[in-house]
């Protein structure tokens, strides 16, 4: 429960940077980030090990890359269940999974000293 709590705000974290580095990305308020945080926690959780499995074999073509892919797809359907933040375009959902990814490898790296 505590790690998805920290996954949670690291996510939220991630959605607030993003839209300060890009305007396109637009947030009504902290609130709606931390719902498409907590929405996006909980889609990660239940959906992504799905869809690794289905998509094993792209990604071992890819090395990996291609979960970046899934986890812009994964944003981007918590941004459409959350109503006050908005991501128009799937570009901008895979720069924000690559934030986030960044986020939650330095919130590993710091753990583990």
């Amino acid at each position: 429960m505590k790690n998805l709590v920290i996954i949670c705000f690291t996510n939220a974290l991630g959605f607030y940077i993003a839209s300060i580095l890009f305007p396109a990305i637009s947030s009504s308020s902290i609130i709606a980030v931390l719902w498409a945080s907590f929405l996006l926690g909980i889609i990660t959780l239940f959906l992504q090990p799905i869809l690794l499995l289905i998509s094993l074999p792209i990604n071992l073509i890819t090395m990996g890359l291609f979960t970046l892919v899934i986890n812009a797809g994964l944003i981007q359907l918590s941004t459409y269940l959350t109503t006050g933040i908005s991501i128009p375009t799937f570009k901008y959902a895979l720069a924000t999974a690559v934030i986030i990814y960044l986020l939650n490898k330095a919130r590993f790296t710091t753990n583990c000293k």
